[in-house]
């Protein structure tokens, strides 16, 4: 069953009213792997700037303090983002490659 906009709406208000996962799953039909994480992936994550990408759009950013686990962040042309400064982002839904945008 595909997690509709419906559903993750649905999920959000029943966690913000204090229902247990066991709870919003009964209610909303889905099972409760996939309530935590509809909860978990709308979260920002917070991350710090790697480096600069060549392409304008585009920086590296790392998660945990941990440089060897990077990833790409979209960010507005001429943007100033410089190395180590902390960000707030979410996950975009891609095909290829784990690719955020800042919150």
């Amino acid at each position: 069953m595909k997690v509709t906009e419906k559903i993750k709406e649905d999920i959000h208000a029943k966690r913000n009213l204090g229902f247990s996962y066991a709870r919003i799953a009964k209610e909303t039909k889905v099972s409760r792997s996939t309530v935590i994480k509809v909860l978990k992936e709308d979260q920002p994550l917070e991350v710090k700037v790697l480096k600069q990408c060549p392409n304008p759009r585009i920086i590296f950013i790392y998660f945990d303090g941990d440089k060897s686990n990077f990833a790409k962040c979209v960010i507005r042309p001429g943007s100033n983002h410089p190395a180590n400064k902390t960000l707030l982002v979410k996950k975009i839904e891609t095909s290829n490659e784990p690719l955020y945008r800042i919150v």
